[in-house]
């Protein structure tokens, strides 16, 4: 029964970030043939930025599920009820903050995060008209937790998948037959969020579903509980982004425009493993959270146990995986010699990287699914603040390029070490053993 339970949650949400990894790397495909390098630059370079808008609605929701699992757990439906209805409002919120801000300032947030003159304007281009559909992308990305966590994971598939194949199918007529470039793609993208977006909120307008009203009241205590637990997800999307501006810096100073677009191309196929691994450890949440709030700790042990197995083994299986087919991923995205050259260079860096980042990731995501913040924020904001922008800088000025690729190695080892503390370092840690 636990295993039929486990993976009733798992397989759907493996599913759902799978298939928005292979919706990237067709987007990048899309970009790459007809726009070129310096659109898959400008997409790289736009992309940290759009990132915070996921992350926001990550957080939130992430935060809003895990207390409303825990307390269902307990017993206490009405607080469980109050727990979504705050979580909700706050994406509201946000959604409409997010908008006027990144709208407003994207030139200067691409030229900030290292755009030059061939990709300052593709790249203002694709954020700004990113921005417009925010509240699909908070929307979408908070709501998909709470629905998984509410017992419809389903449904929460079936809602990605009918959401990238409207992307993939625009993103052909908009950008193939149309030409409309960057900002072609971006427009594909905010449709097929709204698709996305459209049956988890029509999920809550159910009868049975239904959040009631006085549920959507700000209240601050709960607020203060989702911000403390959202937070470690709220990092976990957003700090990469951290990590990807100053890669990118790193980069077209120690390699140029050709390495930028490498690092471009090595990120969109990187994205299938990462976010595999993500469809798995969030997958796990429902039911860590819910027998967290139980007290049935031989079930969390269980459930977090076989997650680290199946997260260890896609970083391995992918990343070699990777690397053994690297001239026909770069083939597939238009690379042109000097490109290729050096994917061949990175590449085995970053076959290193996956592994350590499914132990990390899991790692992070057992913690705050469990209600221990403290531990995940740790992690999370040590490799993100600290760890990647130390490396990145530090060791480019040692080795040049071969440091840039050398530098989430380093991040990721130390990661381990404080990932292995955190859970088995002194007997009151909660561990997965």
């Amino acid at each position: 029964m636990f295993y039929k339970n486990y993976f009733r949650y798992i397989i759907p949400s493996m599913i759902s970030f799978t298939l928005t990894g292979i919706y990237t790397i067709i987007d990048g495909l899309f970009i790459g043939q007809k726009v070129g390098y310096l659109g898959l630059a400008a997409v790289g370079i736009a992309w940290p930025v759009a990132a915070i808008t996921y992350a926001i609605g990550e957080g939130l929701g992430m935060g809003g599920s895990v207390i409303s699992s825990i307390r269902r757990g307990e017993g206490r439906e009405q607080d469980s009820k109050e727990a979504i209805g705050c979580s909700m409002s706050m994406i509201l919120i946000s959604a409409i903050a997010v908008t006027i801000t990144v709208y407003a300032l994207a030139g200067v947030l691409t030229r900030l995060i290292g755009a030059d003159a061939g990709t300052h304007e593709m790249a203002t281009v694709y954020l700004r008209t990113l921005s417009i559909g925010a509240i699909a992308q908070i929307g979408y990305c908070g709501l998909l937790p709470i629905v998984r966590s509410l017992g419809r994971p389903v449904l929460a598939m079936v809602s990605v998948v009918t959401g990238c194949i409207v992307n993939i199918v625009l993103d052909w007529l908009f950008v193939w037959v149309f030409l409309w470039g960057v900002r072609g793609a971006a427009l594909a993208t905010i449709f097929g969020e709204f698709v996305t977006l459209i049956p988890l909120a029509v999920f809550f307008l159910m009868r049975n579903n239904r959040i009631p009203a006085g549920c959507f009241r700000i209240r601050p205590g709960i607020l203060k509980h989702i911000l403390r637990i959202g937070v470690s997800p709220f990092g976990l999307s957003i700090l990469p982004s951290l990590a990807i501006i100053i890669m990118n810096l790193q980069v077209v100073k120690n390699g140029g425009d050709t390495a930028l677009a490498a690092y471009s191309i090595i990120g969109y196929v990187l994205s299938i493993v990462q976010l595999m691994v993500q469809g798995v450890s969030e997958g796990a949440q429902p039911m860590l959270s819910f027998n967290t709030g139980s007290g049935d700790r031989a079930l969390v042990r269980k459930t977090a146990r076989l997650t680290y197995a199946i997260n260890l083994g896609i970083g391995i299986i992918g990343g070699l995986l990777m690397l053994f087919c690297i001239r026909g991923i770069a083939l597939i995205y238009n690379a042109g010699p000097e490109t290729t050259e050096v994917l061949l260079q990175a590449m085995p860096f970053f076959t290193c990287v996956m592994p350590l980042f499914g132990f990390s990731r899991c790692t992070a995501d057992y913690l705050y699914a469990t209600d221990r913040s403290g531990g995940a924020s740790l992690m999370v904001y040590l490799e993100g603040l600290v760890l990647m922008p130390g490396f990145a800088l530090l060791m480019p000025s040692l080795l040049g390029l071969t440091g840039v690729w050398l530098a989430p190695v380093c991040a990721q080892l130390i990661l381990l070490c404080l990932g292995l503390r955190l859970l088995f370092g002194h007997k009151k840690t909660k561990t997965p053993e």
